[in-house]
């Protein structure tokens, strides 16, 4: 019987194509977009779960406390990490790295690593990174070895057998020979800490005089380092923490003890951790709640592929009536009609998982594009993940066949052979639920992609407080040592300068004379911050700040077109008495409470000269912060920039080029271009929009195929009526009207349903940014006419081509 009913099944797919097609397309593109997703979904779910021992690691993290104000950090002091695993008997293990941009020589050749490690022997003992050759252990417990993943190793050799090669690497502007020991296998895509190369930590503490446990460093935070630590399987982390605590009060002693508190931080939620920046060498934290929309998205996806089979199913019960009233006749009960749907149901299902596995396979990397993640396996490399996928695929079939499976095998005998079938068809109730709940989906879709998409465009263009524009970046990776601080040493005339800014003077020197060039400056690379004291000086009340201070050239603020509202700018005419200046933006001067006496203030040694309009040094999904900028040469220049004229980027790039290739030929030239880099801080949100814009394609692609699918069943019912129309004097429009009316009505009624729904989605999204859109109305109004078109569209392929038919031909149907 089962075969019969696959013989059966077999022939209605083949005689019924453009109904097979749709069913079997619309459940294919349902099951690749819900695998693509699902696999999205499961990388972010299971980022760090490799490591063996992973629920008892924890990061260690700094409080610091200011009049109930906290503010937390992902540093302790050096030497926390192995003071606690004498002190605390639950502290199993630790680990310390930090990571480091470098320059590597390889003979004659000189490269940029912008992703090193220097770590302790203990960060593979505690983190799973396997070598493919080498012991990694032992070659960071000695002083001259380094390990590399292989891809880098690939990168700077062209091979990955290079145990026993030699690399420089430049430390203090001296150059060191390392011998490669030990070729990792590459770092998991789904690893937080992302590192290239490791290097001995000993290395880095004896090349910059450093102690591994000293004392002092205790109240010493320095964001560059992280720390680990192992915990006894089993232990409470409220109680490990209060043990490390006491550890704590007891080596720290003055004002820093009373301030700052530790935390620790379960390795399974670094990634999630979104409000603290990871630092460099880890990757960018991710939103936990994204990954479950996104998941919410795939079922939903999947349950608008479910509605239309239904929604065909039921539809197809017309054409079925005369066959189901012959198996009754002949004796089959209604449990045999059930099994024998169900089974066709399942038949299909299985073709369109087939054909979805297929699809999914072929647009992976299309969307490893889109949704910016690179997988470590691909959709049929884990049987687990396929056995379980089609699974699901399996029960959501049988609860998208059942219905229909029961409501055709009900039909009454005498009716199905005169092929009556009641209800069914385009007056069903049920039909007209899903139908609306399609396109209520697709509608909320649409209202979202339209948000997202105005809320980036609104950050994009929103104004800086600078010019970002015809700006060419140059990130040079120096490890310059700290100067004096401009301060004169002994008879020295001029003050301690490190390569960063030697270079700047050299690039100013030779685009001098350039037509196309405006003005070269530079500035830090990145921001330093600190926490200060602000007294309200009418209350007397004292808060806390955080302030981030950029150490800049002199012409800095001309060449990003900073606004200076008070005061002036720095002047290079004055020479070196200008490192006594600062400029401070309005939120400084705001959260300092200094009011509108700015000029003249005092911050430490240095007096403020110019009040600069506020100007986004961030992401805009943050409000601005307050932020001093100085002269200070003990903050190394680590970014050059070049203004050029408008329309001349190519003579441009090519004459800074040149200039850098002269002046540093060992070291490759690479540039960005500021407003592009800018425009890359919303790249979470245009990724996140991306994957939103493709969900919404294909849900309403999938909607439009049912759509398509139930006009052309209803279409059919009336092919005599049409026919009798039109021999009665009927218009075409009149006729198209009549037979699209139905569904239009349908689909304003899920956009009226839609449309709430997304207003307060959106606004709870919107409510995350400091600087957002307001919800218009025109966006509910462009969304309704487009879900409307395109509904009328689809609808409208069969009414027109039903309407403009000969009706001699419809007179005559069967």
């Amino acid at each position: 019987m089962i075969k019969n009913y696959f013989k059966t099944a077999i022939r209605n797919l083949v005689k019924h194509k453009g109904y097979s097609f749709i069913n079997i397309t619309g459940l294919a593109l349902g099951i690749a977009c819900c695998l693509l997703i699902i696999l999205y979904v499961k990388d972010e779910l299971t980022f760090d779960r490799f490591h063996k021992n992973g629920e008892n690691i924890y990061r260690m993290q700094s409080a610091l406390t200011m009049n109930d104000n906290k503010q937390v950090f992902n540093a302790v002091g050096l030497p926390t990490g192995p003071s606690l695993v004498d002190d605390v008997p639950e502290v199993e293990n630790q680990t310390r790295f930090m990571n480091s941009a470098l320059e590597i020589r390889i003979g004659d050749k000189e490269f940029d690593e912008g992703n090193a490690y220097y770590a302790e022997p203990q960060f593979l003992e505690i983190f799973n990174f396997p070598s493919q050759e080498g012991d990694g252990i032992a070659t960071l417990g000695q002083s001259a070895e380094l390990a590399l993943t292989k891809e880098s190793a690939i990168k700077y050799f062209g091979r990955d057998d290079v145990i026993g090669e030699i690399m420089e690497v430049k430390m203090n502007d001296e150059w060191k020979s390392f011998t490669v020991t030990t070729i990792l296998k590459n770092v998991a895509s789904n690893s937080t800490l992302d590192f290239n190369m490791l290097l001995p930590f000993q290395a880095y503490l004896t090349a910059n005089n450093r102690q591994s446990n000293n004392s002092q460093d205790w109240g010493r935070l320095e964001i560059g380092f992280q720390t680990f630590i192992v915990s006894t399987p089993g232990i409470v982390q409220d109680s490990l923490l209060s043990k490390i605590e006491t550890v704590r009060k007891t080596k720290m002693s003055g004002p820093i003890a009373t301030m700052l508190g530790y935390e620790i931080q379960p390795l399974h939620e670094v990634h999630y951790d979104a409000t603290i920046t990871n630092g460099a060498g880890m990757r960018e934290a991710s939103n936990k709640l994204y990954s479950i929309l996104l998941g919410g998205i795939a079922i939903v996806i999947l349950m608008l592929a479910c509605i239309n089979f239904t929604n065909l199913s039921v539809a197809r019960a017309l054409p079925r009536a005369k066959e189901i009233g012959v198996r009754k006749v002949v004796g089959a009960l209604r449990k045999q009609l059930v099994t024998q749907f169900l089974s066709e149901a399942l038949f299909v299902s299985v073709i369109a998982f087939i054909l979805g596995l297929i699809i999914a396979q072929l647009v992976l990397p299309a969307f490893e594009t889109v949704s910016g993640k690179e997988f470590s396996i691909s959709i049929v490399d884990d049987p687990l993940y396929v056995v379980l996928a089609f699974v699901v695929v399996i029960i959501a079939a049988f609860i998208a066949g059942i219905y229909p499976a029961l409501m055709i095998s009900k039909f009454n005998t005498v009716s199905a052979l005169k092929g009556s079938t009641g209800a069914v068809g385009g007056r069903n109730w049920v039909q007209k639920v899903l139908v609306v709940l399609q396109f209520a989906i697709a509608g909320f879709l649409i209202i979202g992609v339209l948000t997202m998409n105005r809320q980036i465009t609104y950050l994009l263009n929103l104004d800086k407080g600078y010019d970002d524009k015809n700006l060419i970046g140059v990130t040079m990776n120096y490890n310059e040592p700290r100067g004096n601080g401009g301060r004169m040493q002994g008879q020295q005339a001029e003050p301690v300068m490190g390569p960063g800014e030697r270079m700047l003077n050299l690039m100013k020197n030779e685009l001098a004379q350039n037509p196309t060039i405006d003005l070269v400056t530079g500035k830090s690379t990145g921001l330093s911050m600190m926490m200060m004291m602000s007294q309200n000086e009418e209350t007397g009340e004292s808060q806390q700040v955080r302030t981030f201070m950029e150490r800049a050239d002199v012409d800095f603020a001309k060449a990003m077109g900073m606004e200076i509202l008070e005061g002036r700018d720095f002047n290079k005419a004055n020479g070196e008495s200008e490192r006594d200046y600062i400029l401070v933006n309005e939120q400084f001067a705001k959260k300092m409470n200094w009011g509108d006496s700015v000029i003249g203030r005092r911050f430490g040694q240095r007096s403020v000269i110019g009040l600069v309009k506020d100007y986004n040094f961030q992401s805009l999904e943050n409000e601005i912060d307050p932020i001093i900028v100085n002269l200070d040469m003990r903050t190394p220049i680590g970014e050059l920039y070049i203004k050029f004229e408008e329309g001349t980027l190519t003579e441009s790039l090519a004459a800074v080029k040149a200039a850098w290739e002269k002046l540093n030929p060992v070291v490759p030239f690479e540039y960005f271009l500021l407003e592009e880099r800018n425009a890359d801080q919303y790249g979470d949100q245009v990724r996140w929009r991306s994957m939103l814009i493709t969900a919404s394609l294909i849900a309403i692609s999938i909607s439009c195929l049912g759509l398509f699918g139930l006009a052309y069943m209803a279409t059919q019912r009336r092919t005599k009526e049409i026919g009798v129309r039109k021999v009665l004097g009927a218009p075409v429009p009149l006729i198209i009207f009549i037979l699209s009316k139905g569904f239009s009505a349908l689909v304003l009624i899920s956009f009226i349903i839609a449309a709430p729904l997304a207003y307060f989605g959106g606004e709870e999204w919107l409510s995350t940014f400091p600087y957002r859109i307001e919800m218009g109305w025109d966006m509910f109004v462009i969304a309704g006419l487009l879900t409307v078109t395109i509904a009328f569209l689809t609808v409208s392929w069969h009414s027109v081509k039903t309407a403009v038919s000969n009706p001699v031909k419809a007179l005559r149907y069967e």
